[in-house]
């Protein structure tokens, strides 16, 4: 499910001619999805490792000449080396937020390409390191969605690169504009998951020995703040 949340996000044009990295290949079908069913021209595969790229050019034969003929797949580290794959989109999915964090800093030639590039990213985990990431360096969030698979709920979020600094509350960093403003049901499982997290936390900081710095709480404080100021907006239980 977040390999179609991201085929949808990535086919969403605002060009005519569609051409993808797919960082982190892995098995390949996001590429290869993104051939057969959403009209993409070409498709560079990429994974740091040699199994998953063996795995990656078997998947490619079996669809098909057609199909093959349109996929690259290329051994690599995130971006590296792709300066000259001609793409209008980057698709990094299935790795925690900071490895994608890294990936992104590492990059400089995509932002080189300012507004040309769509950035489609679905981070594993931290979610909040990358959509800080993404406000303190130039990107512009153009949406995000929410969707659950195995029990587990992930965002995918959709961005361009227009070097303009922006900042947000603490709360958005957390759980993004779109997911809020929507309050779809994976978003919501997400948002009680990291409530109860935090109010557990907070109870549990009542007994412990005086004198402890609450420094070091400050931001769990001021985000279970707002998590509760958002929820009496919406009439929902706290």
């Amino acid at each position: 499910m977040a390999e179609s949340a991201a085929v949808r996000l990535s086919s969403e044009t605002f060009e005519e001619t569609l051409c993808a990295v797919d960082v982190g290949t892995d098995h390949a079908k996001l590429a290869i999805a993104l051939i057969a069913d959403y009209g993409f021209e070409s498709v560079a595969a990429t994974d740091i490792n040699e199994g998953p790229c063996a795995a990656a050019l078997k998947n490619i034969r079996s669809a098909g000449d057609n199909i093959c003929d349109k996929i690259k797949v290329i051994k690599t580290d995130g971006l590296n080396g792709l300066e000259n794959i001609k793409c209008n989109r980057i698709i990094i999915a299935g790795m925690g937020g900071e490895l994608i964090v890294k990936i992104l800093s590492e990059a400089e030639f995509t932002r080189e390409k300012q507004g040309r590039i769509k950035f489609v990213l679905q981070p594993q985990s931290k979610e909040y390191a990358l959509r800080r990431y993404l406000y303190e360096n130039g990107y512009f969030i153009i949406d995000e969605r929410w969707i659950e698979d195995a029990g587990k709920e992930y965002c995918v979020i959709s961005a361009v690169y227009d070097g303009l600094i922006r900042s947000g509350t603490l709360f958005e960093m957390y759980f993004g504009r779109f997911g809020a403003e929507r309050a779809e049901q994976a978003f919501v499982k997400f948002f009680y998951k990291k409530y109860r997290a935090l109010r557990e936390s907070a109870e549990q900081r009542k007994n412990r020995v005086h004198g402890e710095s609450k420094d070091i709480y400050k931001d769990e404080e001021l985000l279970l703040k707002q998590m509760k100021e958002y929820m009496a907006e919406r009439n929902w239980m706290i």
